[in-house]
This record gives structure tokens, sequence and C-alpha cells, in this order.
């Protein structure tokens, strides 16, 4: 008995043209980016190709774009990986149009365009806003560290920088005195010296170059091959340089001169601080890229960049403001801003207050009379039990009108003690690290693409937008 099964003919050819709208169902995210692209502001991409129209014509910006935005969405940011995928991927084939840009294009097309993709993320966030996605007020800053596109082992010093480089020019300058000797090395050689057989000399060696078969050129080739293979082989047997380097001795990247060395759960890795201020609603707002180390030095400037991209979009500024201990300092608490601060301080250090210390105010007159001249910072230092760098910069502090830090610890510990600032402070850990969980387990964005502290910052934003626009298409796919 014949089993009943659908006929399978690979040869069967479509007998009317195929549509782009059937290979997909409504609701796929490459619908969504192509409709998303379209709302955006794209001028700045078209301003940057020529007005005559001369030339080979360009592929469009509006596809590229949406290209590279796709791609992202499903974790794909490699240019090479995202050339395949434009011709056997249905998804990616439907938003490129069916078109096929090699990966040096998209490539080029990132790198043309670094300041106009930056951009994008206040468009992103405008329609975020208009959705109604940031409506509480409260807004959480952190930091991330992510991998920048250069290896620990390409750190070097000034003193090995120099060394390096004199040592490959005595290598050339060896390598060249044993080939020319005392020659200059762009003379003719003896043979091709003027003389009535030179162009017989240039017959005979024509001659002999027509005889030399596919062999002997694939032997050549191989013989060179095989060098380039054990030179590899010698240099990445090298041992490394001695680590007994002096403390001052600062290292710099000779990949990614603009990346630094940071220290993560794992070890070290060689990357930038990226920064992000995520709204209570997991939408991003600000973003920001830093090489410093600390994140104590990025509030101030998170706080200015959230004000004016909420300012540009027509948003209110934030009512609450929330950090990790790790953006402590009295510089950010005294900053001026009309909204709450809650920064839990740092662990006590021998900086601060001892327990047995009698009370704020006794460190208060202290300094007064440090002030008055009847002590010196020394005996000040030594009578409070602290250092004298503390010391100075408690008298800073007084000078500038910027309160005693005890006096701000006390007043924060107090406020965090309190059921409101408790719940407050709360929604920190489920906005803010939710966000970074995303971008790095399913964006899979753990390491830039490009290299420099602009390019590294414009692909930041870039990864922001885009989850803005994954918050944004889950958001309306719930709404029906």
């Amino acid at each position: 008995m014949p089993v009943n099964v659908r006929p399978t003919d690979r040869d069967q050819q479509f007998l009317m043209p195929p549509s782009l709208a059937d290979w997909l169902p409504e609701d796929h995210l490459a619908w969504f980016i192509i409709d998303v692209v379209a709302e955006l502001d794209i001028a700045e991409f078209y301003a940057a190709y020529r007005e005559d129209g001369r030339g080979g014509a360009a592929y469009d910006p509006a596809m590229l774009l949406g290209v590279l935005l796709y791609a992202y969405c499903v974790g794909e940011r490699s240019s090479r990986r995202i050339e395949r995928r434009l011709g056997d991927d249905v998804a990616f084939r439907v938003v490129a149009a069916n078109q096929d840009p090699d990966h040096a294009t998209l490539a080029r097309f990132r790198r043309r365009h670094v300041e106009a993709i930056a951009d994008l993320f206040s468009q992103v966030l405008g329609l975020c806003v208009q959705e109604g996605l940031v409506a509480s007020g409260i807004i959480a800053v952190d930091g991330t560290k992510m991998e920048a596109d250069a290896s620990l082992l390409s750190n070097r010093t000034r003193r090995q920088l120099a060394d390096e480089i004199l040592a490959e020019a005595e290598r050339t300058d060896a390598a060249e005195d044993e080939a020319f000797g005392t020659r200059r090395g762009d003379e003719l050689p003896d043979r091709m010296a003027p003389g009535a057989d030179r162009r017989a000399r240039l017959r005979e060696a024509l001659r002999q170059l027509d005889a030399q078969g596919p062999a002997d050129y694939d032997a050549l080739m191989a013989r060179r091959a095989a060098k380039e293979a054990e030179l590899g082989r010698k240099l990445r047997g090298k041992k490394p340089s001695p680590t007994g380097t002096r403390r001052k001795d600062r290292k710099t990247n000779t990949t990614d001169p603009d990346s630094r060395t940071f220290r993560s759960g794992t070890g070290y890795l060689q990357g930038y601080n990226a920064q992000a201020a995520v709204s209570a609603e997991q939408v991003i707002v600000a973003a920001e890229v830093t090489n410093s180390r600390s994140d104590t030095t990025m509030f101030i400037p998170m706080v200015h960049a959230t004000k004016e991209n909420l300012s540009e979009v027509g948003a209110p500024h934030p009512a609450v403001i929330l950090a990790d201990a790790g953006y402590w300092s009295t510089d950010n608490l005294d900053f001026a801003t009309d909204a709450e601060v809650l920064i839990p301080p740092m662990p006590n250090t021998s900086s601060d207050l001892k327990p047995d210390d009698p009370s704020i105010a006794r460190r208060a007159e202290v300094l007064a009379r440090v002030e008055t001249g009847s002590l010196t910072a020394i005996e000040a230092a030594d009578e409070l039990g602290i250092s004298l760098n503390w010391t100075h910069k408690l008298l800073a502090n007084r000078h500038n009108n910027r309160g005693d830090p005890a006096v701000h610890r006390q007043a924060m510990l107090a406020r965090l003690d309190t059921d409101e600032a408790r719940a407050l402070y709360a929604k920190r850990k489920i906005s803010v690290e939710p966000v970074f969980g995303n971008i790095k387990a399913n964006l899979r964005c753990r390491r830039f693409s490009g290299r420099g502290l602009k390019a590294v910052s414009s692909e930041w934003r870039f990864i922001c937008a885009v989850h803005n626009l994954m918050k944004l298409r889950t958001m309306r796919l719930a709404a029906g």
C-alpha cells in the first residue's frame, strides 16, 4: 500500500513571482525593524553621499542601517557572519530586500557613519517615551566592563616599545647588509648593466620564466608559506617580558591605545567601562563609555547626559537617582540636582571617623583650630587619628563648603534606613542589572568590535538603542 506523502520536487519553478511579504509572519522582528527605520530621521546618513549623483550606485543607507539593527537584535555583529546570513537567512534577506552587500561594505558603513549611528540612540529613546515606557521618574546609574578588540598581551611599557622598534631596525639593517653589502640596494644588478647584450639577457630571462610550469610556482609558494608558519611558531613561543618592572612604568596597548586593563570576576580583561542610566522600566536613557577604572567620576556626567537626553525627547527630569557604593563621594552628593540621590556609603576606612571618636562636632572643632592657625595640620591629624592627606581633604571640603564626609555618611545611612528609601533603592538591582544581563547574554554583546574611544562610544550607544528597541517591541506585542 503506497504511503500518502506530499511530492518533493526541488526543480519546480515558481508559477508566480514570489513576494517577500509571504516569507515571514506579520509579527516577525524583521518587519518591526523595517518599520522603525522608516520612522527614524536618517537624513544625516544621506548627507554623507554626493548630491550630484555621480559615480556608481550606492546601497541605500536605510537598508544597510536596517540590516545592522536586525543583526544586533539577534546577536550577530561580525560583518562576515552578517554577509553569510544575508545569503542563507530568510529574515536577513527580507530586511536587505534581497540585496547582498559584502562584509567590507557593512564595515565601511559603520566606520563612515560613527556619529550618525550614535545619534540614533536619542531617536529610539524618543519612541520609547512616546509609548509611555519611561514614566516612573526613577533612574539607576551603573557600569559594566566590556572587552575591547585588543589583547592583554599587547600591553607594552614605553621602554618595551622603544626596545622593539630598535630591535626591528637592527634586524632590517642586518638583513639589508647581508643582501646588498656596501651597495644602496636599488641599483641595477651587474648582469643588467648597460651593454650590447642586455636585451639578449632580458629575452633569455623571459624565456626561462615562460618555461617554468605551475608546479614550480606552487612549490615556491609552499616554501614561502612554510617559512612564514615557522616564523609564527617562533613568535608565539617567545617568552613574555619579565614582570618585575617598576610600578611607574605605565603600559599602553599597541592594538587599541584607548583601552585599559580592568579587574574582572575571572581575572583581568582589556576593555572599557561602559556606563548606563536606566529607568525603572529597564529603558536606557543615557549611555556613555570611559576608560577610567573608577565609577565615581562618571556619576555627574551620567546625570547631565540623562537630563539632556530626557529634555531632548520632551520627558521630565528624574525625581530619584540611584547608584551603588562605587559612585560614593561627597562631590557626587553635593552635586546640584533637583533629584534625590541615594548612594550607599563605601565601607569605613582609616580615613573616616573611628568608632571611639567622641563626635563629629569634635572633628569640626579641631579643624576650626587649624583654620585659625592655633594648630597645624600634622597635629590635627595626630589628634584625630587620621592621615595627613585625609586631614587636608577635610580642610579643603570646609573651605569649599562641601561639608564633612562623616556628616554625609551619617545622613545617607539614616536616609537609607527608612522604609521609603529601602523601597526606592530596591528598584536599582531589578532595573539596571537585568539590562546588562540582556545585553551580554541575549544580545551577545560582550566585546566591542571597534577600536578607539570614539568608535567604542558610538557602538555602545547603538547597542543600548537596540536594547530599547527590543523593549519597545515587547511592549507592542503585549499590547496586541
